[in-house]
């Protein structure tokens, strides 16, 4: 009798199950064809594990669960321990002669339940222990052909840099654990794919591209730049905005690899990048955009900038993947894309981003194969954290000299990453798209940065009150809500932080905010950091709190933005408070110090000595989460950690967790949330999502200990409103236990 992959539900007729051979084919050709896609040399690779990864099933005691389960998804059984059906095909693959088995022995026995450490002391989870584990089975005459099978000899592993001083064992390490990871992507890709075509043809449907290629986009983004030329006004911005247009233009037909694209805030950035990267990728045939951006609060505003552009080539063609998308926004389609990004255009998160590539979870890997032979816009690329830089720079280095990326480093400030003598884990070979000569950074300039020293919160606040536009950037959010609650009452006077959720901030700024300023009122914004990134507001003044100087860089962006005053005035001052200890600190330390022997704070040789500081002689904490102690040394060995090196590698070392907040159509959210007796839907949860704050954990602890968090469905709602400030957004020190009776009414 033929042996099955799949059953149907409420169909016991054997004869339209799908056997194991058509499985297995289907995965092995898909992955194959992914993989092909990045380097001939792989498709022998995919093909293999598509053919060996379901190996187990072939046992009776799965077939056996098959036939009991209804229907149910097989996926989920291995997870929730039923059935071992992918460690066999990592037995049968580390049992070969050849040393590369144990790379494929990662690949399959983790194409379930993600990637596996090598070793796991505490349990039978690790590689090393599933070698030798007793499973079912799986051996007849159906499979003496894959048995036979045998593992390619060669893996297109490049060597080193000519000029490597970075410690090259480690290199060759990296490298095998990033190769691991593109394979294991491909094959989870092609089984989620083909298995979805067995059990849901309509869903699959839903999945076909139409024929968009990087010509129509090249095209349609040309005609859009055109259009705004013909509109725009003659001014000495839009000249220099012309010239970084016609420099990613010339440069965009050169051999793929790393470009620098730095280009001061108000000089076109956005458009320009994309203008080259679209260009780039369409002369070299590469497969799409990928445009990483640190904070979501950029995303919005870029992602729906690049919707409007491409809305006459219909439905699929910019993929926005952030915690924070809109749900009207979002389609059967869009949704789908987002677990393998299977569409031309990508926008996400740096976070997002990279965070992918040291993952080792299904869900998390399985786009990574479609990263390959993109074009990878990395905007603020400065802000990369110090304390992941190892792992990262060579991260970056892998995409590019092993997969076909090319990689656009995309800075307000002077480059940062640049290999130097002092920092040997930089990049080598990033081409300048706008050659230094053109003075960008002289001619662009539009404000004057003041360091004025100390200044306690009460002169700061009359200085702020003094004016009629000024906003005023503070390290954190106590200081900010501190500051704002001393400035005169007023409705000219805002705050913005992280206390307060998504959709109440894109409120404020879009409805209060920026009107105001449009129109010469008195508007004074009190803000942290997230005003920095990329938010398009204009102020006469900015107070900036003491900082790393590419942050003032860029709140020095949001003064005289558009050049409406001759010259726009940031205070670089030293507040009451130092910034908490890490990052922020030891930022601020470096600005102080640069503040000491420079006068002029934006000039080049302030930046550059800046970096030198913050960066470059920074080498103990290149590596701080100890991401290259879980990769090891010795390629050949192969002991990789992969849950350990997902675990270290995060931007934000602490877990959040989400509080759900009734502001405006969140309160009716959560009503909706706890009159439901089922889980909430994928729509609903995505638009609460923008009603949502995250918190830490002992934030949390003591929302619960005021009885002010009720959890319905898994997720926490606030249950006390007079807790949620209309200017604060969440207001903590209120949480006492002591509940107004404005909240105890229906």
């Amino acid at each position: 009798m033929p042996h099955y992959a799949h059953s149907l539900p409420d169909n016991p007729d054997r004869s339209k199950w799908e056997t194991l051979q058509q499985h297995e084919q289907a995965v092995a050709k898909l992955s194959a064809s992914f993989l092909n896609r990045i380097d001939v040399e792989l498709a022998a690779w995919g093909e293999l594990v598509g053919r060996w990864h379901d190996i187990g099933k072939y046992s009776d005691d799965f077939q056996g669960y098959l036939a009991s389960a209804g229907g149910s998804d097989v996926h989920d059984s291995e997870i929730s321990g039923k059935v071992d059906h992918s460690t066999a095909g990592a037995q049968l693959a580390f049992g070969k002669p050849s040393p590369l088995g144990r790379l494929i022995a990662y690949v399959l026995a983790g194409h379930h339940a993600g990637l596996p450490d090598w070793d796991v002391a505490t349990g039978r989870s690790g590689l090393k222990q599933r070698l030798y584990k007793k499973v079912p089975n799986w051996q007849n005459e159906e499979t003496k052909e894959l048995e036979e099978l045998e593992i390619p000899q060669t893996i297109p592993i490049r060597p080193p840099h000519t000029r490597e001083t970075f410690c090259r064992h480690r290199i060759g390490a990296f490298r095998v654990t990033f190769l691991t990871r593109i394979i294991f992507s491909a094959l989870v890709d092609a089984d989620f794919l083909a298995t979805e075509a067995f059990m849901s043809p309509s869903q699959s449907i839903e999945r076909t591209n139409s024929i968009v290629g990087m010509s129509d986009l090249s095209d349609t983004f040309a005609e859009h730049l055109a259009d705004l030329r013909s509109t725009a006004k003659p001014s000495p911005v839009n000249q220099i905005r012309d010239e970084v247009s016609e420099a990613c233009v010339n440069a965009s037909h050169l051999a793929p690899g790393l470009f620098s694209l730095n280009v001061p805030t108000g000089g076109g950035k956005t458009l320009a990048s994309l203008q080259f990267a679209l260009r780039h990728a369409e002369h070299h045939g590469l497969d799409g955009v990928v445009i990483g951006i640190p904070f979501t609060s950029i995303i919005e505003q870029n992602a729906k900038v690049y919707r409007d552009v491409f809305e006459s080539l219909g439905e699929g063609v910019v993929l926005e993947h952030h915690s924070n998308t809109d749900p009207e926004q979002e389609t059967t389609r869009s949704r789908l894309q987002t677990e393998n990004w299977d569409a031309p255009l990508v926008v996400t998160t740096n976070n997002q981003l990279f965070e992918s590539l040291f993952a080792c979870r299904t869900s998390r890997c399985r786009k990574l194969h479609r990263i390959a032979r993109r074009v990878i816009i990395l905007d603020e690329v400065q802000s990369l954290p110090v304390e992941l830089l190892t792992p990262t720079m060579l991260a970056i280095r892998e995409l590019v000299e092993s997969f076909g990326c090319t990689v656009v480093l995309c800075t307000a400030t002077q480059p940062a990453l640049h290999w130097q003598q002092d920092f040997a884990i930089g990049l080598h070979g990033i081409r300048d798209i706008v050659p230094a000569s053109a003075k960008l950074h002289d001619r662009l300039r539009r404000t004057t940065v003041n360091s004025i020293g100390p200044l306690d919160d009460g002169e700061l606040v009359n200085r702020i009150n003094a004016k009629n536009q000024a906003l005023c950037i503070v390290n954190t959010r106590p200081h900010a809500s501190k500051l704002f609650a001393e400035l005169d009452y007023s409705e000219s006077n805002f705050h913005l932080s992280t206390r307060m959720c998504a959709a109440h901030r894109i409120n404020v700024l879009n409805q209060q905010i920026r009107p105001r300023l449009d129109e010469g009122l008195s508007c004074r914004v009190i803000s942290t950091q997230l005003i920095e990134a990329g938010v398009d507001v204009d102020f006469p003044v900015v107070f900036r709190d003491v900082c790393g100087i590419d942050s003032l860089t860029q709140a020095a962006g949001r003064c005289n933005r558009e050049g409406r005053a001759d010259e726009g005035n940031v205070y670089f001052f030293q507040g009451e408070r130092r910034p908490p200890p890490g990052t922020l600190r030891m930022s601020a330390d470096h600005g102080l110090e640069i503040a000491r022997h420079y006068n002029d704070l934006l000039s080049p040789e302030a930046i550059e000595a800046y970096f030198r500081l913050h960066y470059w002689q920074q080498k103990d904490r290149w590596d701080f989460r100890q991401v290259m102690d879980a990769i090891g040394r010795d390629p050949s060995c192969m002991e990789f950690q992969f849950r350990q090196i997902a675990d270290r590698y995060r931007f934000i070392d602490e877990e959040a967790e989400t509080l759900y907040v009734p502001w405006m159509e969140g309160e009716q959210l959560i009503h909706r949330l706890s009159e439901s007796e089922f889980p909430p839907d994928r729509k609903l949860r995505r638009r609460l999502q923008r009603y949502s704050i995250n918190l830490r954990r002992h934030e949390m602890a003591q929302l619960h200990a005021a009885g002010a968090v009720l959890p319905f469905h898994g997720y926490a709602t606030l249950t006390q409103r007079h807790l949620y400030d209309e200017k604060l957004g969440l207001v903590l020190l209120n949480a006492d236990g002591v509940v107004p009776p404005s909240d105890l009414m229906c």
